[in-house]
């Protein structure tokens, strides 16, 4: 028996995919009503490391969350348990938000090497399609999902640039959904991280907000572009103009299962730019920058942009021993973090120079902090790790704790018994900056209707 569904005034009911720690929840957990109720409440999270055996985001989710919402399995399995999909008909979930796996796209590996869709974790995504395939079998589609990635998602494959994203807009249209998407950094819009990240929002056709995104897709194929700088969701969470010279780019993208094989990139590179919307079987896309904003108060409740060194004087003297550099290996950090240019041959014999630009060191207080990776947590040297200079003029790396409030968690918030920092770091390297989430979902939210 399915439960009471929504009736777009009330609270959107969400099930969190890929949860790693919650950032999705944290961000969505913020958004008031006009009454004051809670927006969003989630009712099914999954979350599941198969490189691990221990479970620590899943570990750190319950701790912080609960465990009645959260199930610890494959999510492949998961989506093959008769009982566990059963129980969601009962829960009646109107929203899907999760970043799906992001490595095989990540700048951690150059873009020929990235495996996309093909990849281990690319293959990720499929989950969410065959759990949108599932809902629409139960009767009971999702209304609205809310998606993340890294930008590079725009671009995979090498071979064929923007092919993996085709396939993605191919399948979604295929399940009944409009959909728009930005590239954001959270810097622009005053956090304390320059994090750039691929944001998504779906509206399935039984929406009213469906039926607004398919309406403004066939006025941009006249040339217009309200849907992307003002109408849209994104456009309402977090302003944005076309970048100087940009132009607006039409094509179709047809339903049906090799529709995305017909998708053909630009000689320059992948047909999809920064900001978009593909419903109805058309794709209008063109190259979106932040607008200038000279108060921050909406997104962060504070007017000046926030700052590394805003977070770093939180801190105050709880700092452990260890997160300080030795002076004997100041040295090698100094050359991880200077520029060079070093001659190569590659596997087919072709001669290169590999080269990289100096990186900040210490790292600068008074600007943002760089994008926060996996390593960050590691205490050996290294040229992606933040460095910065203590009061008492002491270099340390960042601790645990401002990673989590660079990304908008608490401090202490990744803290449970048995951690490591490394592993801790690990985690935040994983997460999103949950002040967009909140933003996105307070513009869905007032959307709907």
């Amino acid at each position: 028996m399915l439960g009471i569904k929504n009736q777009g005034t009330g609270t959107l009911r969400v099930m969190e995919l890929f949860a790693g720690v919650g950032g999705f929840r944290q961000g969505l957990e913020q958004v008031r009503t006009p009454a004051q109720q809670a927006a969003f409440k989630v009712v099914w999270a999954n979350q599941y490391e198969p490189a691990s055996k221990k479970q620590w985001a899943a570990e750190v989710y319950r701790a912080r969350w609960g465990v009645q919402d959260l199930v610890n399995e494959d999510i492949f399995e998961v989506l093959q348990e008769p009982a566990l999909m059963a129980s969601l008909d009962a829960l009646c979930p109107d929203v899907l938000v999760g970043g799906f796996p992001c490595q095989d796209y990540s700048v951690a590996k150059p873009l020929s090497h990235s495996q996309g869709l093909q990849g281990d974790k690319g293959v990720m995504w499929w989950a969410v399609s065959r759990m949108l395939q599932a809902r629409r079998a139960a009767g009971a589609p999702l209304k609205y999902l809310v998606l993340e990635n890294v930008d590079r998602l725009l671009s995979s494959p090498a071979t064929c640039p923007g092919q993996d994203f085709a396939r993605i807009l191919v399948s979604l249209q295929q399940e009944g959904y409009a959909v728009e998407w930005r590239v954001v950094n959270a810097a622009d819009y005053g956090f304390a991280q320059k994090r750039r990240r691929l944001f998504m929002v779906a509206a399935h056709e039984s929406t009213p907000l469906y039926t607004r995104m398919a309406a403004c897709a066939g006025e941009a194929q006249q040339g217009s572009l309200p849907w992307l700088l003002s109408a849209g969701v994104l456009s309402k969470a977090l302003p944005a103009s076309v970048k100087d010279g940009g132009k607006l780019q039409v094509f179709s993208l047809p339903v049906g299962d090799f529709a995305a094989m017909s998708y053909v990139p630009l000689k320059r590179g992948s047909g999809f730019a920064s900001g978009g919307v593909c419903a109805a079987g058309w794709v209008c896309t063109a190259p979106l920058v932040a607008q200038k904003l000279t108060d921050f108060t909406e997104f962060t409740g504070l007017a000046q942009a926030l700052t590394l060194g805003d977070v770093v004087r939180e801190t105050g003297e709880a700092v452990a021993p260890a997160c300080f550099l030795a002076d004997a290996a100041l040295p090698k950090w100094q050359r991880l973090k200077a520029a060079k240019s070093i001659a190569r041959v590659s596997a087919h014999g072709h001669a290169y120079h590999f080269s990289e630009g100096a990186m900040a060191f210490p790292d600068r207080l008074d600007a943002p902090a760089r994008t926060v990776i996996t390593s960050e947590g590691g205490a050996g040297a290294s040229r992606t790790t933040h460095v910065v200079r203590h009061a008492d003029g002491r270099l340390r790396r960042l601790v645990p704790e401002e990673l989590e409030v660079l990304n908008g968690f608490a401090r202490g918030f990744t803290d449970i018994a048995g951690i490591t920092p490394a592993k801790r770091g690990f985690l935040m390297g994983n997460a999103l900056v949950t002040g967009l989430v909140t933003a996105i979902g307070r513009a869905l939210w007032q959307a709907q209707t």
